[in-house]
């Protein structure tokens, strides 16, 4: 009985949303970047940043959810809620290495 509780929470622990610094960049291609100016990279950039601090915001409240929540009742409710926002923030960081990199080597900086 213990080992079958113990493998319970194992799984839904491993449901649990991670803190954003715990979340790496997704690979993005570059390719969508090459044509814009850079007036227009370097805005998108910055609108990037913005987006990808919100979420990572909300990536942060809900991996504190989930960690009170499994203190307590060793459910994951945030993410079980759909307030994981990993993929997000994950896509938010591959597109920022993505821009920056088309930056570097448009020489716009």
């Amino acid at each position: 009985m213990k080992a079958t509780a113990l493998c319970a929470m194992a799984l839904l622990a491993a449901g649990c949303a991670r803190q954003p610094g715990q979340i790496a960049a997704s690979p993005v291609a570059t390719d969508r970047y090459l044509q814009m100016s850079c007036a227009e990279l370097l805005a998108k950039r910055d609108s990037t940043k913005i987006t990808q601090a919100r979420l990572e915001d909300a990536q942060h409240n809900a991996a504190e959810h989930d960690k009170a929540a499994m203190s307590v009742i060793h459910v994951p409710v945030a993410s079980m809620a759909g307030q994981d926002r990993e993929d997000e923030v994950a896509r938010g960081r591959g597109e920022l290495v993505a821009i920056d990199a088309t930056i570097k080597s448009k020489g716009c900086e």
